[in-house]
């Protein structure tokens, strides 16, 4: 069958906005049926398909993989089949994206799910990227209940950040970007408030959650709320200092004093305590396990030399004011005024 590259238009006009990603592909061959200008509708190989980028949003597509649905659709046939057999994309200043259809195209490329003959696509052309993300998240919240892990992994892929160690590589990272940047977890926050936007809070403390991955944190002691401590302290002080820190904390390094505790031993009693008392976990814990983590850090950073803050503890550490901490990252970060964060 003749197939022809979907051609140029010239109604699409450029944008300010964040670039499109630079791998997507330009001109794929299709073999158009039908252009009413705004839509498009052609056929196209599943090798085509496959080699078309994923929107930059798009969710762990292996994890996805496993979904019920879809070992279900391996035993596809009939209209059900022809249904799987169409897929929706995207065209923005020349490049194409696929908008649903990844984990397919996924099974597709491992031979797990059989091969149609040609797949039937439908291309909407976008004027900009915000148009592009709008058009995903129709798509998307069709099919899949998009969950924050979703978000946040999407804002990985965003950023072109590759977390190795075993505590951010997952993506649950909701909880500790809330209180990083509103002191609290989304239920503690005013309704009046947005949802913070989690693609762009990732964004945001890309730098931080690299260093991070660098002492390969556990997910115990890294409860969201130490976490939410680390990315304010890496974002405030010197990373190299608060990396020492943290690395003592993930390797049980406090010390005692003549009953005494250092500050990073008071951290870790609190998380015993509250592993102990099951609390760790709860997400209404977190913000105040962030508050006295950053308080054991305050202190640490000063050294035991300081007056101002007594390094060897007897009892339990307080937890430090958070607001004034979140307006000096969000004022270093340059997004004091945005809602969305």
């Amino acid at each position: 069958m003749s197939r022809k590259p979907l051609g140029n238009r010239s109604g699409l006009g450029r944008t300010a906005e964040p670039a499109p990603d630079p791998n997507a592909l330009s001109e794929p061959s299709f073999r158009v049926l039908a252009d009413t200008g705004g839509v498009t509708t052609a056929e196209m190989t599943v090798d085509a398909w496959i080699a078309l980028p994923h929107h930059p949003h798009q969710r762990n597509t292996v994890r996805h993989s496993r979904a019920v649905h879809l070992k279900q659709a391996k035993q596809a046939a009939g209209a059900v089949a022809n249904h799987l057999a169409h897929v929706v994309a995207a065209r923005l200043e020349g490049n194409y994206y696929k908008i649903d259809g990844h984990t397919r195209s996924y099974l597709w490329e491992q031979g797990k799910l059989p091969r149609p003959a040609l797949l039937h696509v439908t291309i909407y052309q976008v004027s900009s990227r915000a148009e592009l993300d709008a058009l995903y998240e129709v798509f998307d919240a069709s099919t899949a209940a998009k969950t924050r892990y979703d978000q946040v992994y999407g804002g990985y892929q965003e950023c072109g950040f590759q977390p190795q160690s075993k505590r951010l590589r997952h993506g649950f990272l909701n909880d500790a970007l809330n209180i990083a940047l509103r002191g609290g977890i989304r239920g503690q926050q005013s309704r009046t408030l947005p949802e913070v936007n989690l693609y762009r809070a990732v964004a945001v403390f890309k730098p931080e959650l690299e260093l991070l991955d660098r002492i390969n944190p556990e997910p115990r002691p890294f409860y969201s709320g130490v976490v939410a401590a680390a990315l304010i302290g890496l974002t405030l002080y010197p990373p190299d200092r608060v990396l020492d820190f943290f690395k003592k904390l993930q390797g049980g390094e406090g010390n005692r004093k003549e009953g005494r505790s250092d500050p990073v031993d008071a951290v870790l009693n609190l998380i015993q305590q509250m592993t102990l008392e099951k609390r760790a976990a709860q997400t209404t814990r977190q913000a105040e396990l962030c508050a006295r983590t950053l308080r054991g850090l305050l202190t640490w950073l000063a050294g035991p030399e300081t007056q101002r803050n007594q390094y060897w503890l007897k009892t339990s550490i307080h937890a430090v004011a958070l607001e004034p901490l979140l307006e000096q990252v969000k004022f270093k970060k340059g997004i004091q005024d945005d809602p969305m964060l």
